[in-house]
């Protein structure tokens, strides 16, 4: 690694962006990493990573932006119109906060209060959520110790109904 590369990860180590937007403040971020566990109980020797799995990371994110820092009135219906627009794409993107980096992050909520004092600011909080993304592979029924068992159901056709050998006044169907 070179200077330059030292320098610019310090830079970018600061930063905070949700997407493509730099806040101008943030006042706050709540990070929060879950597990889910198994309610159930689990047998002596199992692998106990097969009982419990990785929650999508959220992270909770006050910021704010204001026509006067921007020099421009009506920024800020600008900026939460921006953020609007990023949560209706539902497209992961990638969030820097002063601790970690998240990848397929989506806008999950946006709370926004305004009052006579805070016309012209945008105080926003912003929820965000992972999206966990998996690859997954097909198999095909020729591996399959039992095809007929375990493999896909397989269109019939129609069939006609046969009528059965018990009847009412036998006493098979009351």
């Amino acid at each position: 690694m070179s200077l330059i590369d030292d320098v610019y990860a310090l830079i970018q180590s600061n930063r905070r962006e949700i997407g493509t937007l730099i806040p101008h403040i943030v006042s706050e971020e709540s990070h929060r990493d879950d597990l889910f566990i198994t309610l159930h109980p689990v047998e002596r020797g199992a692998t106990i990573s097969d009982h419990a799995f990785k929650m999508p990371a959220t992270v909770e994110m006050r910021v704010g932006y204001s026509n006067s820092t921007a020099g421009q009135e009506g920024f800020v219906q600008e900026v939460y119109q921006e953020f609007l627009d990023l949560q209706f794409e539902r497209e992961p993107f990638d969030v820097f906060t002063g601790k970690r980096a998240y990848t397929n992050m989506l806008i999950a909520s946006l709370q926004v209060t305004t009052d006579p004092r805070t016309e012209e600011v945008l105080s926003l909080t912003v929820g965000l959520r992972e999206v966990i993304i998996v690859d997954t592979q097909m198999t095909s029924s020729k591996k399959q110790a039992d095809p007929s068992r375990t493999g896909s159901p397989v269109e019939g056709g129609q069939r006609q109904l046969k009528p059965s050998s018990l009847s009412v006044a036998d006493g098979g169907i009351r």
